[in-house]
Parts: structure tokens; C-alpha cells; sequence
């Protein structure tokens, strides 16, 4: 790695960390070779369950590239979003944290977009999509 995409590096999970991110890790953008067969068994194998939507842009899920043209690498972060706010159970029933606060896929966005603007104010401009669980992309 270069020195120039090492500094890049540093700033972006230095950036990533006072964003309130707990990981950052930045990969190549490629062809995930080792995942194509495994992926395709675990469909085969109905795996998914009725997450048919699973079954949907394999190409994609393999490849970021053809995702977002032209990328050069991928991102990727975990984010706690633990709301605060308690709520007692209705009816025996218990409602997932995630389910009584804000939509975490906009919050999350929101932070991402605030953060890749101050990116952008240090390093320059720089194309990017943002994902939070709303794309075809291996998620590990």
C-alpha cells in the first residue's frame, strides 16, 4: 500500500471511529471468487429461508463493482444502535429495540452521508454510495 492510500486509510477510520462507528475495516473492491460457490450452495440449499429476495442480483452480491462504477474499494462498518428508551411488554409480546426507535437504515445514513462530507472537505471530492442494509452486498 502506497503512502498516500495508507494516510487515506488512517483518516477514513479515524474519521469512521469519531463518528461513533466501533469498526471500520476497507477492503479492495473486487470479485469475490471464494464466496461464489458457497453463496450459490447456501440458495440451492434454500438456506435463506423466505428471504427470496437473497436469490436476487448474485452477480451484485459477488461484485461491488458492478454496484458502484468505478469503485476502487469497500467500506465497511458496525454501528451499535442500542436505543435508550425501555418499553414494557404488551400482552406478553416483546418488541425488538431496533422496531420502537428511529429507523436505524436512515439514522445510519444520515450519520454516513455527514461523514463522507467531512471526508470530502479534507481529501476532496470522491464518488461514493452508501448502504446500510439496502444493497445486494455480501455482508461479512
Amino acid at each position: 500500500m502506497n503512502s498516500t492510500a495508507e494516510k487515506y486509510s488512517q483518516l477514513i477510520k479515524t474519521k469512521a471511529k469519531s463518528f461513533g462507528f466501533q469498526n471500520c475495516g476497507i477492503s479492495k473492491a473486487e470479485f469475490l471468487e471464494e464466496d461464489a460457490r458457497p453463496l450459490e450452495s447456501w440458495l440451492k440449499n434454500n438456506f435463506h429461508g423466505e428471504m427470496k429476495y437473497m436469490e436476487n442480483h448474485f452477480d451484485k452480491r459477488l461484485d461491488p463493482r458492478l454496484l458502484v462504477e468505478g469503485s476502487k474499494s469497500v467500506i465497511s462498518l458496525s454501528y451499535n444502535y442500542f436505543p435508550e428508551e425501555k418499553i414494557s411488554t404488551l400482552e406478553n409480546f416483546k418488541i425488538s429495540k431496533y422496531a420502537y426507535a428511529e429507523d436505524y437504515h436512515e439514522v445510519i445514513k444520515d450519520i454516513l452521508r455527514e461523514m463522507v462530507s467531512e471526508l470530502q472537505e479534507e481529501i476532496g471530492e470522491f464518488g461514493f454510495r452508501v448502504f446500510v442494509d439496502s444493497a445486494p452486498v455480501l455482508e461479512r
